[in-house]
């Protein structure tokens, strides 16, 4: 019997063998039901007007359309679809891409099932989710004098950890200073980028040449 409770995943890749591989290793999680899957992105949007997808699991680089071009069309018509991405690169610009069409997570295909399962958990809970070979190589070249925003280097220090996920109470901890400092820290970064989320802060940072 499928449990009530599980979140329905659609999975999307060229290769065959990454489709496989995503299908052996959720198949015996209880939490998730694969509803569908497909080597054909334009065959997917016609799919997803049928089945009932919660996130949607693509590649980025595929021949027919790309992951940029589907996530676009996923969120038009499917706003409540949430999308993670999967690919073997972490390059910045096709990371940005990416953030700009609309997903809610980006790993690479050499994770391993436990961040697989993470990202997937964050994801259906509403969350965001940035592997951390991502995060790195979208937070180390984060500018420590820009001019526009006039981020502090703490406030800097505490994106980055806001960044790896770590709590307020953690970030105070590994920092030396007070919970309440942290939150005021935070407050002031939002306020600063003028964002709300992670992921606005990441389309901040690029629009402004921060990262």
């Amino acid at each position: 019997m499928e449990n009530m409770l599980s979140t329905n995943l659609f999975i999307v890749d060229d290769h065959q063998l990454v489709v496989d591989g995503l299908r052996s290793l959720l198949n015996n999680e209880e939490n998730y039901t694969i509803v569908g899957c497909s080597n054909q992105p334009k065959e997917v949007m016609e799919r997803l007007d049928e089945l009932s997808v919660n996130i949607l699991l693509t590649d980025i680089n595929m021949p027919e359309m790309s992951g940029v071009e589907l996530t676009r069309y996923v969120k038009k018509k499917h706003p409540h679809i949430k999308v993670l991405a999967l690919s073997m690169f972490g390059e910045r610009q096709v990371i940005k891409e990416m953030i700009d069409a609309g997903i809610s997570g980006y790993i690479l295909k050499n994770t391993g099932k436990q961040e697989l399962l993470e990202a997937l958990d964050k994801l259906a809970k509403g969350q965001t989710f940035f592997g951390e070979e991502v995060t790195r190589e979208l937070m180390k070249s984060f500018r420590n004098n820009d001019e526009e925003s006039h981020l502090t280097n703490r406030e800097i220090e505490i994106i980055r950890l806001i960044e790896c996920e770590h709590s307020n109470k953690k970030i105070a901890d590994m920092l030396f200073i007070s919970e309440r400092t942290v939150e005021t820290h935070r407050k002031n970064i939002f306020r600063k980028t003028c964002t709300q989320s992670i992921v606005g802060l990441l389309k901040y940072a690029y629009e402004h040449k921060i990262i």
